[in-house]
């Protein structure tokens, strides 16, 4: 395999500002437990796609493990694997996970992937997940992420799709915190459902597409995901929306107690994933 290092572009340190979701201690551990939640499906994903050991693998968007440890054991030691981020303390934090995993066929860099006319096609597989919700760009990154893959070779992408997220019983403070954070998330909420056609436009061939979703209750780490985004948020809702500091309050302290109650059971966004091959 050729370990000649693909063809990066360092960031400047304010690119990161465009991860709304931030890079606090919480965020880390949110994602770090977000690993272990999607690690099933992840592994299910990975199933699809025939990566050979001794393959080169690409995790963008990596954050403090992605799926750096799923794809270190599929190429095994003969492969490589390279996790990129714009985040100084994501690629640190990244860089704690593969030491302490052990992961020796694993490296970490502080780059973005360079345009397409700048890219040198050198991986077997490309993979992101939940990096596009969060971007405006996200046919950008799919052409660069195509371009960095050798003929053959795939890209494989995780999105939600905050259609199906839902509690139940249905709670009006639910419909219209979402309604409001959906307008200042930073991206497309309902990607998820245009991975397919992203992907073709995209030029990748033998698009393939599969979905799963979780349900949670009260006491689930998730259970109230969409409060803590509202908080997370709250600055921009009240700058960028009709919304009142009253109006807030009252709303959240509303789906708190609904979310509360024992018989409230949340069904999480759909992860869509997608894979394609380059031609």
């Amino acid at each position: 395999m050729n370990r000649t290092p693909a063809a990066v572009r360092d960031v400047d340190p304010p690119a990161a500002a465009d991860y709304l979701l931030g890079s606090s201690s919480a965020e880390r551990e949110r994602l770090l437990a977000q690993c272990a939640l999607l690690r099933p499906a992840s592994a299910a994903l990975l199933d699809t796609i025939p990566l050979l050991p001794g393959a080169d693998a690409l995790d963008l968007g990596c954050g403090p493990l992605g799926i750096l440890d799923l794809l270190g054991e599929r190429v095994g030691p003969t492969g490589s694997v390279t996790g990129l981020d714009t985040d100084h303390r994501m690629t640190g934090w990244a860089r704690e996970s593969v030491s302490q995993l052990g992961l020796g066929n694993v490296e970490i860099r502080h780059e973005a992937l360079p345009p397409v006319a700048e890219a040198h096609a050198r991986y077997d597989l490309a993979h992101c997940r939940l990096l596009l919700i969060n971007t405006t760009g996200p046919r950008g990154i799919l052409d660069s992420m195509a371009a960095v893959v050798r003929p053959g070779g795939w890209v494989a992408v995780q999105e939600f799709d905050w259609a199906t997220w839902q509690c139940d019983p249905p709670h009006p403070a639910w419909t219209r915190l979402k309604d409001l954070l959906a307008g200042v998330f930073g991206g497309d909420v309902h990607i998820g459902a245009r991975l397919p056609g992203l992907l073709r436009e995209a030029g990748l061939t033998d698009v393939q597409a599969t979905a799963h979703t979780y349900y949670w209750r009260p006491g689930d780490r998730y259970q109230t995901l969409l409060l803590s985004f509202a908080h997370l948020f709250r600055d921009r809702l009240l700058q960028h929306t009709p919304l009142t500091v009253g109006e807030f309050d009252s709303l959240t302290s509303t789906l708190h107690d609904h979310l509360d109650q024992r018989h409230t059971t949340v069904r999480e966004s759909l992860l869509v994933q997608a894979r394609a091959r380059k031609p």
